[in-house]
């Protein structure tokens, strides 16, 4: 780990800073205004030992409390005895410190500067009016500041920046380089959201968790790389973290603490509110002295200067105290006749915390609205609470609702069969219907005891109708489209169907609609699913897998700037969310930037936890381990990606049905990343055969394209057939990329690369004009070859610098046969002849001949010298 914490994020300030303090921009020097902690000191000594060493000398001063009671309290090293009168004092003070070598300038850095007495203020003012020396003055924001120090920026001397703290970004950036290692996602997000990008917060926070153990690198596991650090610890105060907040709130009048005590509790709130707990003035004073901020345009505009001013004023208050404060905060919000669900929710838990007794009801209602904030953790606490209080039904169905979104699927099913005891009406029957086959189906994977449920159901209740959309999303997941739609169909046909049953139908018809490409029949479906989650707090929390229903039935067709459009709403939406609600939106925006070709984007999103208890199983992984697979294959990292797909057996036990074709798809790329050419080609038609005998013409166009991006002539004939029956630009380009490819029409490859751009799908764009640059290089034409391959370049550049069978051969030309290569390639990887022979169906013998032959054209004999001839 990094001894220094090195300064990040800070290039564009240094810049500013050193062409003011040289004269550069017309300034004579600089003024670093910011908060608290947010580096200023640490940025300007950084600024004074850049401006060009050897021929500046700088000096440093630093302004405190204590020494502003004396006169020249900060500049005492340079006052002398002291014996002579004040003014003689000042005169000595500002040529000691503008005295400088000959062929040398001073620079004079100033800490704290809004701590000065007068004459340090008249000293500093002096320097700079008489152009004595340019000076770095850092002041803290929101600080009364001394006449003299104002006069800098408002008079137009010196250049004022507002040092703004780290973003997320350059937090995560900072940490990494403290820890020499990446830093997850998640845990970046949760590091930030915790020290708002205040540096010397974040010191003490990382320096804290590293010592107790709770900052620490990942085991190896699936779906996190090793190596990488996670922070898995509350967000507490260390000692030293509360010693620098308390030096700023512990002298703060005992109103001022009340407010601040109120908002660590409770933010964020209406300003009328919190004066109403506390004292109108003490607000305004929090305000102006920056502990507090208010923004004017939003509902609940008062909250916390920094969320650590929370931690530590909670971690001061007594229980009893806390527990006061949280019924008022609860009293108040539930006498606000505007409120909406986020103040219900935080009613509930404020409720629940203070100890004092709760309305069941209340509770349930609380829990069903954390469901539409994407909060199933929440949920569960809700509903547990309320079902200790004696809650009925629907406490006990929205608890499931959350179990199932938190995959908890074994105690999910143990409460809806728990249920089934009570003596329900018939509509309550279909809920625990539809409730057990979501879990069974998504969670557990076990579809066929799904399908029991429905067949149980049917016989238990008289509306068999109200079943019809169990029955859709059913025949969707076992890969079965049409029978699919016709249920789907049948379900949204019933007058006033029940909620569940209109949002499985939905469900099913946005998979099987893009599987069959009829994609253009897919927008009225997801916008009436939008309507409906929107509407409906209990089914809300599914937007999220709809949204994944939705995003790759355009990304099959070759719609990816839509699907990506679709992916980045609703990630904005669920930005907020928590635990399951931060994970899923994150695989999204992993297989958005895959289909884009993002490839680094991709597997950043997609190499991390999924919650920082585990991961969920069932569906969930089979999406997410498919697409971290391939973004890893398409990079060329071929050892990851088979560890990837070892991953994906550890947690998903079966295939899901319907992502089949997928399977074989990621397979294939694995297969093509570790160098078996002709197998990842045998895998990607497994993969089309077995969509076409589903009716999923959309993922067979998928599948047997990716054949075709693997060197494979033979697909143009049936890709030119689904060209005429599927939706979107995907499939005719296809179509166009087989056929010139079989035929060595160079111009339809490039031809092909153009629409695959135009589309987004910028790794496609790129294998088809490699494929063009081979195809001119092997018919003689060396400079139609470097052109394409200039583009084929370009595009992989473009893709974090992708790596596919295709580029390589297209980059790498050499006197080899793709066979010849394939073999030498598993042989460098340590296989040997026998091995060689089964991965590609050969003989021994053939295996051998191809070794001879790649020897005799090359002059190498080794294995590894061989491989080297393709690395």
């Amino acid at each position: 780990m990094a001894r220094v914490w090195p300064l990040v994020g800070r290039a564009e300030e240094l810049g500013l800073i050193n062409a003011a303090v040289t004269g550069a921009d017309g300034y004579r020097g600089v003024v670093i205004a910011g908060a608290a902690g947010v580096g200023k000191s640490r940025l300007a000594r950084r600024a004074l030992a850049d401006v060009h060493p050897g021929r500046w000398e700088s000096r440093w001063a630093r302004a405190t409390a204590s020494a502003r009671a004396l006169p020249l309290g900060a500049f005492a090293e340079w006052t002398g005895d002291g014996t002579a009168d004040t003014m003689s004092v000042v005169h000595g003070v500002i040529d000691h410190l503008s005295a400088h070598p000959a062929g040398a300038r001073t620079v004079i850095g100033v800490d704290d500067a809004h701590l000065l007495d007068d004459l340090s203020a008249c000293v500093m003012l002096q320097l700079v009016q008489r152009r004595l020396a340019p000076v770095v003055v850092t002041v803290r924001t929101g600080e009364p500041v001394p006449d003299a120090v104002s006069a800098l920026w408002k008079d137009g001397h010196l250049q004022r920046i507002e040092l703004q703290p780290l973003s997320e970004q350059e937090t995560g950036d900072l940490v990494a380089t403290v820890l020499g290692g990446s830093l997850d996602p998640m845990s970046t997000r949760r590091l930030w959201g915790v020290t708002r990008g205040n540096t010397l917060y974040l010191r003490h926070l990382v320096e804290q968790e590293l010592a107790r153990g709770r900052l620490a690198p990942s085991p190896e596991a699936p779906g996190l790389s090793a190596g990488v650090w996670v922070w898995d610890g509350p967000p507490t105060v260390s000692p030293g973290l509360a010693d620098l907040i308390g030096a700023q709130l512990d002298a703060l009048p005992p109103e001022v603490g009340t407010v601040l005590d109120v908002l660590a509790v409770g933010e964020p709130l209406p300003e009328q509110t919190v004066a109403d707990l506390t004292d109108p003035e003490a607000v305004e004073q929090a305000h102006s002295v920056g502990l507090i901020t208010v923004d004017r345009g939003g509902r609940y505009p008062v909250r916390l200067a920094h969320p650590l001013y929370g931690e530590a004023r909670r971690a001061q208050a007594t229980p009893l105290r806390q527990r006061r404060i949280q019924a008022d905060i609860a009293e108040a919000l539930g006498a606000m006749k505007d409120s909406d669900v986020r103040d219900l929710v935080r009613r509930a838990v404020l409720i629940l915390e203070s100890g004092f007794t709760a309305d069941p009801v209340l509770l349930t209602e609380a829990a069903t609205a954390s469901l539409s904030l994407f909060d199933p953790e929440l949920a569960v606490r809700l509903c547990k609470a309320a079902i200790s209080d004696s809650a009925g039904y629907e406490a006990h169905l929205i608890l499931t609702v959350a179990l199932t979104m938190l995959s908890r699927g074994d105690e999910c099913e143990q409460v809806l069969t728990r249920l089934l005891d009570q003596p329900l009406t018939d509509g309550q029957l279909v809920d625990v219907a539809y409730l057990r086959l979501a879990n069974l189906l998504w969670i557990l994977n076990r579809p066929e005891d799904a399908e029991s449920v429905l067949r149980e159901a049917r016989e238990m209740t008289a509306p068999h109708g109200a079943l019809a959309g169990g029955l859709a999303i059913v025949h969707a997941f076992k890969g079965r489209p049409i029978d699919a739609v016709e249920a789907a169909q049948a379900a949204l046909r019933v007058p006033d169907p029940p909620e569940l049953s209109q949002m499985w139908a939905l469900g099913a018809l946005l998979i099987t609609l893009g599987d069959m490409g009829r994609t253009s029949e897919i927008a009225p479906i997801a916008a009436r699913a939008d309507d409906l989650m929107t509407g409906s707090p209990r089914v809300s929390i599914v937007r999220l897998p709809f949204s994944e229903f939705h995003t790759r039935s355009l990304r099959l067709a070759g719609y990816v700037h839509e699907a990506s459009a679709v992916t980045t709403r609703i990630y904005d939406e669920t930005a907020d969310g928590t635990g399951w609600a931060q994970g899923f939106p994150s695989i999204l925006l992993g297989q958005a930037d895959l289909a884009a070709g993002r490839l680094g984007a991709a597997r950043k999103r997609l190499e991390q936890r999924f919650t920082s208890v585990g991961i969920p199983v069932g569906y969930i992984p089979t999406i997410w381990y498919c697409s971290l697979a391939q973004a890893q294959a398409m990079s060329g990292d071929g050892t990851s990606a088979a560890e990837t797909l070892c991953a994906l057996d550890t947690w998903s036990r079966t295939t899901v049905p319907y992502l089949r074709p997928e399977f074989f798809l990621t397979n294939a790329w694995v297969s093509a990343a570790t160098g078996a050419t002709t197998q990842a080609i045998a895998l990607a038609h497994r993969g089309a055969r077995s969509a076409a005998e589903h009716g999923q013409y959309a993922q067979e166009v998928m599948c047997l394209h990716t054949a075709t991006r693997f060197g494979d002539f033979t697909t143009a004939d049936r890709l030119h057939e689904l060209a005429q029956q599927v939706d979107g630009p995907r499939a005719p380009a296809a179509a166009l990329h087989a056929t010139a490819l079989a035929a060595g029409d160079t111009v339809g490859l490039l031809d092909a690369s153009r629409q695959f751009e135009d589309m987004g799908d910028l790794l496609s764009a790129m294998d088809a004009a490699a494929h063009a640059a081979t195809t001119h290089r092997r018919h003689g034409r060396n400079g139609s070859a470097l052109t394409a391959a200039t583009r084929a370049r370009r595009l992989a550049d473009a893709c974090d610098s992708a790596r596919t069978p295709a580029l390589t051969e297209a980059l790498q030309p050499s006197p080899l046969t793709a066979r010849q290569r394939e073999v030498i390639t598993l042989a460098a990887q340590g296989l040997s002849n026998k091995q060689i022979a089964e991965k590609l169906t050969l003989s021994v013998r053939t295996v051998e001949g191809h070794l001879y032959r790649a020897s005799r054209k090359t002059g190498l004999t080794g294995r590894d010298d061989l491989g080297d001839t393709i690395t």
